[in-house]
């Protein structure tokens, strides 16, 4: 990993002498120029000093004061002859930019004498960082300086540093500042629930103190401060014309009670990352009471900590000693976070703005002399635009090396070293211009933004101290020849700072020689679809992306048998291996690929494969394509038998038909069985179960049963049937198959047995009249013969109808209907016991077809009573009672 080295200062080609002029400069000892000491201030203004808590001392400034940076230059040796140098005071920030510069000559000076620089210096942005566990000050603006001669070759010594921590403000704390638009406190009693000033408070100053000639407390000397107080010593300012501007806000309580305008001096969180508030102090408080640091907003309501957010003295333990004074500090962001319901706690302050200032809050119990504070610094970072980039990129140290048609790919990790979010461009080019043709470019960079990948490509809204993923590729073009070129990539400020190049990175890029291949297709991986026994094409494109002729054989191999394939052109001819290409040729074939007849559901998979067997060393690139083809699911089935037309009578004789279905698909399936047709229950049709069992793929067969039962009184006429199997799965597939039936003419009759329980006397003469119903069953009109069986000792004759030549006919009765035919009989004297009358109907149409009723009577006494009446009985006596 390379950590790429920022541009972190905007004048550094000043200090860094020339490869050619280092080299003839031989200046040595006699010619070496250092800087050796960097000093602040004068008699007049100097520099604040701060006391670390190892007793050392460190210099810090305050933001808007001006003061003078002096710089000593000395030439060592012992020339004689003088020489001049260049001289620079730069003022760097942390993050690695030049806020400012200046430089000057120096006079012309013999060995081992110094000469001097100065420059007026105010800083505007604050950068000082308080441990408030330590009160140890760190962070601070850079100030560099730096000497330059042309003859100078030893530079280990031309550059000095020094950081200087600088405050957002600083008050003494010697009392109220008259001055217009010049901040200072003021003290004022305000509601501890809220609310515009009601009086002017209790703080005042008292002489002495560790700063200034004064210092702020909250009582009158020699007494205790008040009970039920709520009192603030306030940022302020009295305004120029009775406006506060932008930099505070007006206090109308205040202002009612000083009769003058009085503006509160506002503290902008958004516009700083951090802050610590500091002072110092000596006294005590009764419980219940307390003095604080605050920022406060809003009505400024003591018990809401959005509106009043504040930190006890107390939590300092100050002395109560009498000058004894003690440090006491506080990060309010702590704090802060700590509020709960914060959306972002991690946002400094919520980036609201506040009023700050010192707080006395009393109840009404006891009470005692209190506080006295003085000293009252605020330190902090503003947070600046300008930043600087952290590039660390994995480009190998040598460089890269690739044949043609490769990618090379660069990875930077880019880290916004500033304190707000930054909009940043990434440029790359190579010095071969061909390479870089818009129409057809090289380079790709992909980052954050979605919507663009070429140079320039602009990363919105990259947030302080966040890092992105930078990827730049370059793509070799196809046959490129054997060179060395220079690859370059960098970043650029593209917001509102618009600070210039932040970092590049430079490669160096060789192209080697190489054999090489890429075949590729435009088709997705799934390439085709394709049922058993059909062909489809697969457009190919074969590249000789090497920068050497070479001859290709072409081969394909598929996962299952029983598959080809054939390379052709875009005419359809077939191409014959090999396929001579030259360098960066590119050629567009097709690949016909034809499927197995027997080819079962599911992907088949092939590779074709380029091959130079000529080229002695093995292919670079894309040599293999790989595609996969689906084979569908196939449902095909058929249904056959012997015969599928016959003829029959409308006997009642059972039909059967014997049917093959056969399953043509290339997956087991299960088929549902129906019949179809508008003759299906006319001819009262069945199949032999309502499915089949699975069927294997590829002619998996069953055998389908039709029973026809052949209705009696069917009218003759062709009838069909059709036998319908469908996919279970797919009911979209299915397969018909019709039956013909043709119903002939078809006579049938059926006459009717009677039954008597009568008897019949022998010898009477007396006669009986019988009918037997006749009907027609066939499938068309008819008549029929009627002819008697007559026992012994019966006496019968057709009554209906009558024999016309001994024949009795019926007349014409209508298929499926009766007809009533009478006889007359009676029994000789000699009949006894039963006898059987049998009717015979003989079918006109077709003599074969007869049917017989029969008729049983009782001949004799069976079942009568003889009543023999008694001899006749004489009554001869009169009168007799009984």
């Amino acid at each position: 990993m390379l950590l790429i080295a920022l541009m972190v200062f905007q004048t550094a080609s000043l200090l860094v002498l020339d490869s050619a002029e280092a080299a003839s400069g031989r200046g040595g000892p006699n010619d070496d120029f250092r800087v050796t000491k960097i000093t602040l201030g004068n008699a007049t203004d100097s520099a604040h000093m701060w006391v670390q808590s190892d007793q050392s001392v460190v210099d810090y400034l305050v933001m808007g004061q001006e003061i003078e940076i002096t710089v000593e230059v000395q030439r060592l040796g012992n020339q004689f002859t003088g020489r001049s140098a260049m001289g620079m005071i730069e003022i760097v920030h942390p993050i690695g930019y030049v806020i400012e510069s200046y430089n000057w000559t120096t006079a012309e000076l013999v060995g081992q004498q110094k000469g001097e620089g100065s420059y007026a210096w105010t800083p505007m942005i604050a950068h000082s960082i308080l441990n408030t566990t330590t009160n140890d000050l760190s962070g601070g603006l850079i100030i560099r300086a730096s000497v330059l001669y042309s003859g100078d070759d030893l530079n280990d010594n031309d550059v000095l540093e020094q950081a200087v921590p600088v405050a957002i403000m600083k008050d003494k704390f010697d009392g109220t500042t008259l001055a217009v638009e010049t901040p200072t406190f003021i003290s004022g009693r305000y509601p501890s629930s809220g609310g515009d000033a009601t009086g002017g408070g209790s703080w005042q100053t008292d002489t002495g103190g560790p700063e200034g000639t004064d210092h702020w407390r909250h009582s009158n000397p020699g007494a205790d401060y008040p009970s039920g107080a709520h009192d603030r010593l306030v940022h302020m300012f009295f305004p120029a014309g009775g406006q506060c501007g932008a930099l505070g806000q007006l206090d109308p309580g205040m202002s009612q009670t000083y009769q003058t305008y009085i503006c509160r001096k506002t503290f902008f969180a958004g516009e700083f990352i951090s802050t610590q508030f500091y002072a110092q102090t000596w006294g005590s408080l009764a419980a219940g009471d307390n003095v604080a640091f605050e920022l406060w907003r809003g009505s400024g309501n003591y018990n809401n900590k959005m509106e009043s957010l504040t930190w006890n003295f107390t939590n300092a333990a100050p002395s109560p000693a009498p000058g004894q004074w003690t440090n006491v500090s506080w990060d309010p962001q702590v704090d802060w976070a700590q509020i709960p319901g914060l959306s972002n706690p991690d946002l400094f302050l919520g980036g609201n703005s506040y009023s700050i200032g010192l707080l006395f809050n009393s109840d009404n119990s006891g009470a005692s002399e209190g506080m006295h504070v003085d000293d009252f610094i605020q330190f902090g970072i503003s947070k600046v635009a300008d930043f600087e980039l952290d590039i660390d990129c994995d480009n190998p140290e040598a460089g890269y090396s690739s044949p043609p048609s490769n990618t090379v790919s660069l990875h930077c990790m880019v880290t916004n070293n500033g304190y707000s979010s930054a909009t940043i461009s990434v440029y790359s080019n190579v010095t071969n211009l061909t390479w870089m043709d818009p129409a057809f470019p090289s380079i790709r960079i992909e980052t954050t933004n979605p919507n663009d990948f070429f140079s320039p490509v602009i990363i919105q809204g990259l947030g302080a101290g966040e890092t992105t993923d930078v990827y730049v590729n370059i793509s070799i073009p196809a046959g490129a020849d054997v060179q060395q070129q220079t690859w370059q990539v960098w970043f650029r400020d593209s917001g509102g700072t618009n600070s210039g190049e932040k970092g590049r990175v430079s490669m160096n890029l060789a192209v080697t020689e190489q054999f090489g291949v890429s075949l590729t297709s435009q088709t997705p991986l799934l390439a085709d679809t394709l049922l058993p026994g059909e062909s489809g094409l697969i457009p190919v494109r074969l590249q000789n992306i090497g920068n050497r002729d070479a001859s290709y054989n072409l081969v394909t191999t598929f996962s299952d048998d029983g598959w080809s394939a054939v390379v052709e052109d875009e005419t359809g001819v077939p191409v014959p291996n090999p396929i001579i290409l030259g360098k960066a040729e590119v050629i567009n074939l097709k690949l016909n690929v034809t499927a197995n007849n027997l080819a079962t559901p599911g992907v088949v998979s092939f590779n074709l494969r380029a091959t130079c067997p000529s080229c002695g060393t093995s292919l670079f690139g894309a040599d293999i394509l790989g595609r996969n083809i689906e084979v569908p699911i196939l449902r095909q089935a058929s249904i056959s038998a012997d015969d599928n037309t016959f003829s029959s009578a409308a006997d009642g004789v059972t039909e059967t038909v014997y049917m093959t279905l056969l399953n043509l698909g290339n997956d087991d399936e299960q088929y549902a069985l129906s019949l179809g047709g508008p003759h299906q229950y006319l001819l009262g049709a069945e199949l032999a179960g309502e499915t089949t069992a699975i069927l294997d793929a590829w002619d998996g067969e069953t055998t389908l049963i039709l029973t026809l039962p052949m209705p009696v009184g069917l009218s003759p006429a062709p009838y069909y049937v059709d036998v319908i199997a469908t996919n279970v799965d797919d009911a979209s597939v299915s397969v018909t198959y019709r039956i013909n039936v043709e119903i002939l003419d078809t006579a049938a009759v059926i006459v009717m047995d009677e039954s008597s329980d009568q008897s019949f006397l022998p010898g009477s003469m007396d006669t009986t009249d019988r009918t037997f119903n006749i009907t027609n069953y066939g499938n068309s009109d008819d008549r029929f013969t009627i002819t008697l069986d007559v026992p012994d000792g019966m006496v019968a004759e057709l009554i209906d109808p009558v024999p016309i030549g001994d024949v009795a006919t019926t007349p014409i009765i209508p298929s499926g209907e009766s007809w009533d035919a009478r006889v007359r009989f009676r029994f000789l004297a000699d009949a006894d016991g039963s006898r059987t009358l049998g009717l015979t109907a003989t079918s006109v149409n077709d003599p074969s077809i007869s049917d017989t009723g029969e008729a049983t009577y009782l001949v004799g006494r069976q079942g009568t009573i003889d009543l023999t009446p008694p001899a006749p009985i004489s009554i001869e006596e009169a009168d007799l009672i009984y």
